[in-house]
Order: structure tokens, then sequence, then C-alpha cells
């Protein structure tokens, strides 16, 4: 069988320009481990609505170029909005 490491984080923030702002955040962190923790260049980008994950607003991915030419995905940081904690009766009572 073949294993590989899985990160994953949940935060929760007051406000959508705070979550983006982490989302970011976070794919700058993974951005950095590939490129001078594995000596791996990936590009930055968003991807498009058809290629988000389920349920999210907005995905953010770093993409490596493999050696046949065409690009992995290597990362992924995603902007959930209130989908899944409405789902789950979550809410907010402010701070």
């Amino acid at each position: 069988t073949a294993e590989f490491l899985w990160q994953e984080g949940h935060t929760v923030h007051a406000s959508p320009e705070e979550a983006m702002e982490e989302t970011r955040l976070i794919l700058k962190l993974y951005a950095d481990f590939a490129e001078n923790w594995l000596a791996m260049p990936v590009l930055c980008g968003e991807k498009t609505e058809s290629e988000r994950f389920p349920g999210a607003e907005s995905t953010l991915c770093i993409e490596a170029m493999m050696q046949d030419r065409k690009a992995l995905q290597a990362g992924t940081s995603h902007f959930l909005g209130q989908n899944f904690s409405k789902a789950c009766g979550i809410k907010f009572q402010g701070v």
C-alpha cells in the first residue's frame, strides 16, 4: 500500500474577510514548505468553480510541474463560508 501524510486544520472567523486572509496565509505556508523544505517549485492559484472542493466558496492551491509537463495539485486551502456550520447548526454569537 502507499501512504502519504495528510495535514488538515479548521478555523472559525467572525467575518468572511478574516477567513479568506487565513486561507491565503495557509496557502503561503504550504508554498513556502514545498519550495524551501522540499525544493519543489510550485505555482499558487485559485481553482475554478468546477474544480473547487465540494461546498467551498473558494479553493486556493499550489501546483507542481511534473516531468511530463502536467501540473500536479500539491496542496489546497479552502474557504468554506458558512455552508458546513449552517448544516451543523453552529452559530457565531459575537466577541
